[in-house]
């Protein structure tokens, strides 16, 4: 497991710094001057000149190399010196320090949904008897994987904070309203359910159910039944264990796909995270605050495709054995 271990984390580590070159260089490449609308900003509206944006650019070292230019921010990445946002001013780290825990509470409150109902819909479709009620759920798992996440987003607001007004539509509190605990966690579910419960969720569940079913009749499964264990340890350690292999294996992969989403949510419930950072990043040319989010939501993505693989891997021997990834677990 050890020497697993070092592997995969020197390969995060390799995927890591190819990420920081790419989304430097590509942004790099992007349209307009954040120089020309530094300058701009600071006027009140008044395209500057030509002469002043090449000043600019030059006390900022945007004419050096693209090379020079990556290893300076580069070495200043290692160290969490990420800049000063173009916009407003301030250092990037403070910028991420205000949104980036915003979006792991989200995401992680979103995978705790995700895993608990997956595993509690795709436990009851494989081992029920009751062909109506696998049916039923396998037509809601094709609607629900049809569905876009700004659609889901959309109902739950609908639903739960114009109709029954039993959650808020938004934010982390009322207006004036101090963040507490309290506070906060009625304006986290409707976010975290619509971000848990979308296209993705339907593929959780079948995997679940594919991965449980196909043990039901295994030689192991019917020997642990014989020796008169309990349905629940039957369940819990000869089925779900060794079933839960595929969805592991995906759920890390799908993490993407959460940050992803993300972005859209936190933009409908007016979540200060770090996806709506982006989008504002975005629209005002900050590559500064762009290029920061973008490679910390990438480590973010990284690590969780490691901590799926080493799941995986507690979870199935083979792999570990193999030295491999998740693609080494076998059908």
């Amino acid at each position: 497991m050890g020497r697993y271990l070092i592997w995969r984390a020197a390969t995060a580590m390799a995927v890591v710094v190819a990420l920081s070159a790419l989304c430097f260089a590509l942004l790099d490449l992007a349209p307009g001057s954040p120089a020309a609308d530094i300058l701009e900003a600071r006027s009140g509206g008044r395209p500057p000149s030509a002469a002043a944006v090449t000043r600019l650019e030059h006390e900022m070292g945007m004419d050096d190399p693209l090379p020079v230019r990556y290893g300076r921010w580069a070495a200043g990445a290692v160290r969490g010196d990420f800049g000063v946002s173009y916009g407003s001013g301030r250092p990037v780290s403070e910028v991420l320090g205000d949104t980036v825990p915003w979006t792991l509470l989200l995401t992680l409150v979103a995978i705790v949904f995700s895993v608990a109902g997956a595993v509690l819909i795709g436990l009851a479709a494989a081992l029920t008897r009751r062909a109506w009620l696998r049916r039923t759920i396998e037509a809601g798992m094709f609607v629900l994987g049809g569905m876009p996440g700004f659609v889901t987003s959309l109902l739950l607001l609908y639903v739960f904070a114009a109709w029954l007004q039993v959650l808020p539509s938004g934010g982390l509190s009322r207006p004036g309203e101090p963040v507490t605990l309290a506070v906060l966690l009625p304006h986290l579910v409707l976010p975290a359910l619509a971000l848990a419960f979308g296209h993705h969720f339907g593929t959780y569940v079948r995997l679940v159910e594919t991965g449980v079913g196909r043990l039901r009749s295994a030689p192991h499964v019917e020997n642990a039944r014989a020796r008169g264990l309990s349905r629940w340890t039957v369940t819990v350690r000869h089925l779900l264990r060794p079933g839960m292999v595929p969805f592991t294996a995906r759920l890390g992969v799908g993490v993407g796909g959460l940050i992803a989403g993300a972005y859209a949510t936190e933009m409908i419930f007016s979540w200060p995270g770090v996806g709506r950072q982006a989008i504002y990043a975005a629209r005002e040319q900050d590559y500064a605050v762009l290029t920061a989010v973008v490679l910390v939501t990438g480590v973010i993505v990284i690590v969780a495709n490691l901590l799926g693989d080493l799941a995986v891997a507690w979870l199935d021997p083979r792999v570990r054995l193999s030295g491999g990834g998740t693609h080494d677990v076998g059908d």
